[in-house]
């Protein structure tokens, strides 16, 4: 695994004066980050496509030609993500490399069992964002004042993301939600939930685990069941059709991810015992 800008090359690749830094991110939320830092200081291309697994994805030669020249690569990290490790071993082949921010260095005690979506924990997303400004301030330092103030910015952002959250997940009278793909345990965890997946190592669940899954679930007063759009879903919605639950759609890789994980967490809300939940 690559290391966080620690582990940098001092052949740093420097832009033109007033040409935009490039960055390859890996997942959307990463872009929208990025773009926040850098406005338009910086090129964004997104390496998964809307709709593709992680798990399974090989980027193209024509994405991988496009992202050749890359100054920033701002990835995941996680082993299972095994198209990063392809296509950072084409780029940082060359000379100079690309900078890398590595996500999962700011995830203490990380590694290969950890959930591989660590952009939905704020706290994580707070440390990224100031490694990408480091990082965009080593590329274009002429750029230096205003990747500063945008840090400062997306900063205050963030910890108001986190209050909101706070207000809206703390002392409801239900912790657990169940989903189909355990995708949103660092959000869970930040905020004292508990996620609890239908699907088992990336298999559906055998008859005997849904029974008692839909038995647990009964216990626990779950109200919601989150599917991702497009992905395999029968045995979440037979679960839920199983407890009188709602089988609600939610992406982990929206790229608006402050609006994405409020929409999250008021369903949440909603389904535990809290009031009212969006839509």
């Amino acid at each position: 695994m690559l290391g966080g800008l620690g582990l940098l090359s001092l052949l740093v690749p420097r832009p033109p004066p007033h040409a935009r830094v490039t960055v390859a991110a890996t997942v959307p939320p990463q872009a929208w980050l990025v773009r926040r830092l850098g406005r338009d200081r910086v090129d964004v291309e997104v390496l998964l496509p809307p709709g593709a697994s992680p798990h399974t994805y090989d980027p193209t030669p024509q994405q991988v030609a496009r992202l050749a020249s890359a100054q920033l690569v701002v990835e995941v990290g996680h082993p299972s993500f095994l198209f990063e490790r392809r296509l950072l071993d084409a780029l940082t082949s060359r000379q100079p490399p690309p900078l890398v921010v590595d996500m999962m260095s700011a995830v203490a005690g990380a590694n290969g069992e950890t959930d591989p979506h660590v952009w939905l924990s704020p706290a994580v997303m707070r440390a990224t964002a100031r490694q990408v400004s480091a990082a965009l301030v080593r590329l274009d330092p002429g750029a230096a004042p205003l990747f500063r103030q945008q840090l400062a910015g997306v900063l205050a952002d963030i910890e108001r993301l986190d209050a909101d959250l706070h207000r809206t997940l703390d002392g409801l009278p239900r912790r657990r939600f169940l989903v189909y793909h355990p995708a949103w345990d660092y959000l869970a965890r930040d905020y004292g939930l508990e996620q609890v997946a239908i699907e088992a190592e990336g298999k559906e669940p055998s008859p005997r685990q849904l029974v008692a899954l839909v038995e647990r679930a009964r216990r626990d007063g779950t109200g919601i069941v989150f599917v991702q759009s497009g992905y395999y879903d029968r045995p979440a919605r037979a679960v839920a059709g199983e407890i009188g639950a709602r089988v609600v759609a939610v992406d982990p890789m929206a790229e608006d991810w402050p609006a994405n994980l409020r929409r999250v967490a008021a369903l949440l809300r909603g389904a535990l015992g809290g009031g009212a939940s969006g839509g």
